[in-house]
């Protein structure tokens, strides 16, 4: 079966990742740059003669590609997004998928309008250690759920901000519970399902920007269970993010990929990733194995005209969670997702 040719917008640190994952598979190629510095593009593209283009539109009406990638910084991923959704291409948004929830409510209307595979990069999911915790909690066999917790204790320069100032702006997602944090934020709502109200509270504890570099919110979901996440880029020198899971029947904890405690008796424990690595102090070490297995799922979704693992309407959720924490602790009150722009919230399918 032929390639999928990949068309991607902004050719950054991620971007390169998003290249470099592409090339290690049959089945995709890189086929378009859209954006970026020539030094940028020249990283992307490895030497390989891939036509690249200023901008988004140019790429979408100049390029022969099947799906676009969008790698820009975060608050710019709706405009891209929606172009290539418009033009017929498959899309797939570098997490999260948007930064305001309006703007990610446009394109899950637009994806699910189409006959598109559109999809967040949210490659935690694939790791195999949550894809067994997954299939047994909703099988039952790990019991009823009662509790989970997320812990990012990382740490963030100061030069690591003014290398990218978007960083430590809010229009772009980047505070810790945004742009560190909401990875771990889906899986617990992929394991533990929708929220119905959050209590957050954010500080700045050790960089001299006004955007918050910790977070805390205790979460409480639809089902009756608790949630507590703590995300944080000042706590040096930074620790694998941290995972437990409690039901009625025993519990567990995962540091970063690993299985670091399993008390569930008569269960086998699952097995542990072995690839990626934590970015707890250094955004770099994840390499690439969690955006191949992506894109590998992006792949077959497209062929097997199924959804991708993580679906536009999932990354909605995940914006409006973030978003309902961030004005709990603005406003010193509970707050329901529903309370986000309730006039573009979304009807269940």
């Amino acid at each position: 079966m032929s390639q999928l040719r990949i068309g991607l917008v902004g050719p950054g640190a991620i971007g390169e990742t998003h290249a470099r994952a592409i090339r290690a598979l049959d089945e995709t190629v890189l086929a378009a740059v859209a954006g970026g510095t020539p030094e940028q593009i020249a990283a992307c593209i490895d030497g390989a003669p891939v036509p690249a283009f200023a901008t988004t539109d140019a790429m979408l009406a100049g390029a022969d590609i099947d799906a676009v990638v969008v790698c820009t910084p975060s608050g710019a991923h709706h405009d891209a997004a929606l172009a290539a959704i418009r033009s017929g291409r498959h899309v797939l948004v570098e997490k999260p998928l948007c930064v305001d929830p309006a703007e990610a409510a446009s394109l899950v209307r637009a994806a699910e309008s189409s006959q598109l595979t559109c999809g967040v990069v949210s490659q935690r999911r694939l790791e195999p250690q949550h894809l067994a915790i997954k299939k047994q909690l909703d099988a039952g066999s790990l019991g009823q759920p009662r509790l989970i917790e997320a812990a990012i204790h990382w740490y963030r320069s100061d030069a690591y901000y003014a290398e990218k100032p978007w960083r430590a702006e809010a229009g772009h997602g980047g505070g810790s519970l945004f742009n560190q944090g909401v990875h771990n934020l889906d899986l617990m709502l992929w394991l533990f399902g929708p929220v119905a109200s959050v209590q957050g509270k954010t500080a700045t504890l050790g960089h001299s920007h006004a955007i918050e570099d910790t977070t805390a919110a205790l979460l409480s979901f639809a089902s009756g269970t608790l949630g507590v996440i703590v995300t944080s880029t000042a706590l040096p020198p930074g620790r694998p993010a941290m995972l437990r899971l409690f039901t009625d029947r025993g519990s567990c904890e995962l540091a970063h990929d690993r299985i670091v405690r399993w008390d569930f008796p008569d269960i086998p424990q699952p097995a542990s990733a072995t690839g990626p690595g934590s970015a707890a102090n250094d955004p770099k070490a994840i390499g690439i194995e969690g955006h191949i297995a992506q894109w590998r799922d992006f792949v077959q979704a497209v062929r097997e005209r199924r959804a991708p693992a993580t679906p536009f309407r999932d990354g909605f959720e995940a914006t409006r969670v973030v978003t309902a924490i961030y004005r709990s602790a603005a406003e010193g009150r509970v707050v329901t997702p529903n309370d986000v722009l309730p006039e573009m919230a979304l009807d269940a399918r």
